[in-house]
Order: C-alpha cells, then structure tokens, then sequence
C-alpha cells in the first residue's frame, strides 16, 4: 500500500517491482493499492526544487497512468486505487491549484482530449475505500466524518462540485472530508471503524490514509490512525509503504511494526 505520488514515475515503478516480487512470494496472492493522489506533480527544474519537496523528481503523471492501466489490466482483481482530491478533479470535484493555478485543465491540456476522456473513465471506477478482512480500512485523507454505514459512502455521487471554492469543503460533506480532511478526531475514527464495520462486515480497528506529508513517513495517531508517506513530499529514504498479511490480524496502530508492517521504499539508499 502507498499514498500520494503525484507524478514520481520512479515511485511507482519500484512499487511495482516490489509488488511484482511479493506476487513471486505469495504465489500469486499480492494485492498493490494506491490510496489516490496518482497525478499532478511540481514543475521545477533542479536549481529551483523547494527543499520541502522532498527528493527531485520530474512530473509524469499521464505514463504513470498509462503504466498503471497496463498493470491494472495484467492482474485486475490485485491492483487498486482509491479516489484521490486530485483524481477527484476531472470528474466532478473541485480543480486543484496545488502547482499551477488552475492544474486540472493544464493537466488535461498536457495529455490531449483522448488520454483524459481515458483517464475521466478510470478515475470514475475508484472507490472512496478500502476494507481488509485483517482489521485494517484505508482511505485517501482523514476520516473526518460521521456515517451510519458502509451504505452511506456507497450511495455517493462524484459530480456536481466543480463550483465549490475549497474554503467551503466542509459545506459538502461527507465526500469532502473523505478526500481533503488531514485531522480527526479518536473519537470519530472510532466511530467510522465501528460505521464501516456494521453487523455483518469485518471488524475494523484501524484506518490507513495519506494525503498529509508526514516527515518520517508515517505517523500514528492512537490506536485506530496511521498517517502514511510514501512518496510526495519526503526524501527518498524517508519514504514507506505498507505491507500488510491480509490473513492476519491488527488490532491497533501499534500491530504495524517497523521493518515488518511499515518498510522502507529506498531501504539503504540516501536521501537525496
């Protein structure tokens, strides 16, 4: 699992290998998921890179995606991806200003009409979350909100909210809040687990999520909150991923152990 590369191709493709090598392991059985955020990236040369970017990288956000589909398509049922606020973008949310003024059109202007109507489609079929049989659901931001069931999230819609200034975001909960929210509270966390779980789901003690840069690579926020930095943001060495035994199972934050759960994406290499 990995949060948030916004372009780094050289981020994907090393979780691709790694993923490509645990399916070697697994016999057959690994899963790879993105928790959104594929797209948008900076657009620095290397004398201008902001240190608080982390390690320089060039945006490639159109070959990401186009490698992606290819892997998608090669193991359907095993590589995911969830809806990110970037992604979110180009079918019905609000455009992102993050590195350019308006990056959602100079996005689509960049790759052609083609590629994004190609790219609107695929981003319309990623789901808001993910629930695991080992305790474990991810989602792209904090989740913020209050749900009374997995049906609440299900019935969403994406469109409609092209026109909402992002000062207004928690005007449009609880798609808003699952997508842009960095903070929430234990007490919420709690209860989304409990929601999401239901009578008859899985139960679900912590959630997973990006979204926020965290310097380390990952942050835990009680028992029920890890914050994840895989790419955006972090020097390469700071970088993690997370690799969980889907037949297991996690009661807490404190369950994802460093070097066995939380792995280093460079592990050995310099941080430049």
């Amino acid at each position: 699992m990995a949060t948030d590369l916004h372009g780094n191709l050289q981020d994907f493709r090393r979780l691709r290998d790694l993923f490509e090598a645990a399916r070697q392991t697994t016999e057959g059985a690994a899963h790879l998921l993105f928790t959104g955020d594929l797209i948008h990236g900076p657009d620095y040369s290397l004398p201008d890179w902001p240190d608080f970017m982390g390690s320089y990288y060039e945006d490639h956000s159109g070959p990401l995606l186009d490698e992606f589909i290819a892997l998608q398509a090669a193991f359907p049922a095993q590589v995911h991806a969830l809806l990110g606020n970037h992604e979110h973008s180009h079918i019905g949310g609000p455009h992102t200003p993050k590195f350019w003024p308006d990056e959602t059109r100079h996005f689509e202007e960049v790759v052609g009409s083609a590629r994004a109507a190609r790219y609107r489609a695929l981003f319309a079929g990623f789901p808001l979350v993910a629930i695991t049989g080992c305790g474990v659901a991810v989602t792209h931001a904090a989740p913020n909100l209050v749900i009374d069931g997995a049906h609440a999230i299900e019935a969403l819609r994406y469109d409609g909210y092209e026109q909402m200034r992002l000062d207004q975001l928690d005007q449009m909960p609880p798609l808003g809040r699952l997508l842009w929210a960095r903070r929430c509270p234990k007490a919420v966390a709690r209860a989304f687990l409990t929601a999401l779980s239901g009578s008859e789901g899985p139960a679900l003690h912590l959630v997973v999520f990006g979204h926020e840069v965290v310097n380390d690579g990952f942050n835990r926020v009680g028992d029920e909150q890890l914050v994840l930095s895989s790419s955006f943001g972090l020097r390469n060495a700071h970088k993690h991923y997370l690799e969980l035994d889907l037949a297991g199972s996690y009661r807490s934050t404190a369950d994802l152990v460093l070097g066995r759960e939380l792995l280093a994406l460079y592990a050995g290499e310099p941080s430049g």
